[in-house]
């Protein structure tokens, strides 16, 4: 039993467990989601850099627009050299620009130079505190303001400042001129006083004397102008240019005028100018003379003579006075061919202006009337310019109380730019005032044009009428 037994159990067959492993191609959602957006954003980035971007221009307001050409003037005005005397050193004692009154002391001259040296030893301890405020703060201002564009400044405001401590301490340093003669006797010493009232500079160009009537062409070849500087402790020859007064604030700006010069201005009185140095807007009266070497522009000023005195010529722009009008960008601007009807076309009916339209019924067959409002953008002397959307190219119109017929086909192109606000381009028609080569100043609030902080297209080339736009 128990030997059966252990037969039956060994000659069993053994019996493994056989699982069958299957593979599943599953796609998980969330990666088919990030396929889609990943290829929808590369799409999108592929678009924007391929297509050219639209921009907005906001409308604003505009009273004058400048030309951008640039004029050079040179200046004419009443001065007087004063010449030396004798050879020596020159001190002066008062800064350019400033006011001279008669016997006021411009300079003296000394020989030797032993006296100068002597006289202005001890300039420093005549200057009071307040003096020395004065200038601290001065010198402060001015290296808050240098540009290194402008290095050559650095020169003419040493001089003002030496001009300003002899000036502050001319008071003691005269009252003890006397003195100082008296004990350094020998050699020549000069003290030189104004005869003239004025404005002082220390320059000389040969052009003092300049008129309206002696400016040439040559007057312009600014290379071979001859500009002299004096500053104290030059040596000076005998019957040298020491210095000039400038006796009358009155002055002129005169400028080469060409033909185009001649049409926009020659019929004017006064203009308004630019200053480009110092970003100045200046307004003088203007007149146009000939003086048989050309034809030249005159502006007459009588106030900011002291502003230029250091200048001969000048570098400026003339700005357009102009009707407060809208300031738009040049590349907005497009066109657009509107229809042209003779104004005795239009009739007015029920507080309607309407055009007579004479159209063909297919299904009567006859021929019928109907009236149109249309949407006039423009007119002139002679012609109506009808939008294009109210008619179709060979539409009669009749002439009321008349036989006579107009067909409709003739075009004629209307300066406008698209508007946006409604977010598609709509077509505004303009009226210009002024412009340059960057902008235009246009009239507003004008029929089916435009008005302040409107929303334009800022290049109309990139965009179509009835377009889209997403801001």
């Amino acid at each position: 039993m128990t030997a059966s037994r252990r037969r039956s159990i060994t000659s069993a067959p053994s019996r493994k467990k056989i699982v069958s492993i299957r593979k599943y191609n599953r796609l998980n959602a969330g990666v088919i989601m990030f396929l889609v957006m990943f290829i929808y954003v590369i799409i999108n980035v592929i678009m924007y850099f391929s297509r050219e971007h639209i921009s907005i221009y906001e409308v604003t307001i505009q009273g004058a627009i400048t030309q951008e050409k640039y004029y050079t003037g040179v200046i004419a005005r009443q001065e007087t050299v004063s010449m030396t005397e004798a050879a020596g050193y020159v001190n002066y004692y008062i800064r350019e620009r400033e006011r001279v009154a008669v016997g006021d002391t411009v300079y003296t001259l000394d020989e030797s130079g032993r006296i100068s040296e002597i006289l202005f030893s001890d300039t420093n301890s005549n200057l009071k505190n307040a003096d020395l405020t004065g200038l601290k703060k001065e010198l402060t201002n001015f290296c808050l303001e240098f540009s290194n564009l402008k290095f050559d400044s650095v020169y003419g405001f040493k001089m003002d400042i030496d001009y300003q401590i002899l000036e502050l301490a001319n008071v003691s340093n005269i009252a003890n001129l006397d003195q100082l003669l008296q004990e350094n006797n020998g050699g020549i010493f000069q003290r030189k006083t104004s005869t003239q009232t004025g404005s002082i500079a220390y320059y000389i160009d040969g052009m003092e004397g300049l008129t309206p009537e002696t400016v040439t062409e040559e007057t312009f070849q600014m290379e071979n102008q001859k500009r002299i500087v004096r500053k104290s402790s030059d040596l000076l020859e005998i019957n040298s240019p020491v210095y000039k007064l400038v006796t009358s604030e009155e002055w002129s700006l005169i400028f080469p005028m060409t033909e185009e010069d001649l049409t926009n201005y020659g019929g004017k009185t006064s203009l308004t100018i630019h200053m480009i140095q110092d970003d100045f807007k200046i307004k003088g009266n203007f007149s146009v003379y000939a003086n048989g070497s050309g034809t030249y522009g005159k502006l007459d000023f009588d106030r900011f003579m002291i502003r230029y005195i250091k200048d001969r010529f000048l570098n400026f722009e003339i700005i357009e006075e102009v009707e407060t009008g809208l300031k738009i960008p040049v590349t907005a601007v497009t066109e657009k061919n509107f229809y042209t009807v003779p104004l005795e076309y239009l009739i007015n009916k029920d507080n309607k202006n309407v055009f007579l339209v004479e159209t063909y019924d297919e299904a009567t067959r006859t021929t019928v009337t109907k009236e149109i409002e249309p949407n006039i953008y423009q007119s002139n002397e002679n012609y109506y310019y009808v939008s294009p959307d109210d008619f179709q190219t060979g539409d009669t119109l009749l002439k009321p109380d008349s036989e006579e017929r107009y067909k409709i086909g003739i075009t004629a192109p209307i300066k406008g730019v698209y508007n946006v606000n409604k977010g598609y381009t709509v077509f505004r028609q303009i009226e210009i005032i002024s412009q340059n080569q960057e902008y235009y100043i246009v009239k507003a609030n004008t029929s089916y044009g435009l008005s302040l902080y409107d929303h334009i297209i800022l290049n109309s080339k990139t965009v179509k009428e009835n377009q889209t736009i997403y801001q």
